[in-house]
């Protein structure tokens, strides 16, 4: 992805770092794509800029949760990806489509507010074996309804119904 402000990310660095000065969890954000915008200067970001697919699988088996901060999705592939490696989400709840995704998979949380974001995030830490549980019905998601055999058969029988 990008790190950008149209993809709601400096709403998510305001809320992080807010989270880190009112918080006792020292958890570093990962920030991971090229920068459209200014990063603050903080020992808790860690601005990677791009990375190559082995560094993001890295990153994605290691990672306690991802963010999606953006307000405009379509379908969040960042998303499928970390639940593809059985890892929990936190999203933008004023997103229709990642606040459906979420709530349809059972594999995220979603904030739509600092609030929402801080209780989240700090669940997500504090319950470890509980977060596992959302990634992999993250993981059991994109099982069921992005595998490509799945995807064909749903654009077949798509394709057979349009027809005359």
């Amino acid at each position: 992805g990008r790190v950008d402000p149209n993809k709601g990310c400096e709403t998510l660095l305001r809320y992080f770092l807010r989270f880190q000065a009112e918080s006792r969890r020292a958890v570093p954000l990962v920030l991971a794509g090229p920068a459209n915008m200014p990063i603050p200067d903080h020992p808790a970001l860690r601005q990677l800029g791009y990375v190559t697919k082995p560094v993001r699988e890295a990153l994605l088996s290691n990672a306690v949760a991802l963010v999606v901060p953006s307000p405009y999705e379509s379908l969040s592939l960042a998303l499928l990806e970390a639940w593809n490696h059985a890892v929990p989400a936190i999203v933008n709840g004023r997103c229709g489509v990642l606040k459906g995704q979420a709530l349809r998979s059972d594999g995220a949380l979603y904030y739509r507010d600092y609030s929402e974001f801080a209780t989240g995030l700090d669940y997500v830490l504090a319950h470890p074996s509980e977060a596992r549980v959302l990634g992999r019905q993250g993981l059991a998601y994109v099982d069921r309804e992005y595998r490509w055999p799945l995807v064909m058969a749903k654009l077949e029988r798509f394709l057979r119904s349009e027809s005359p």
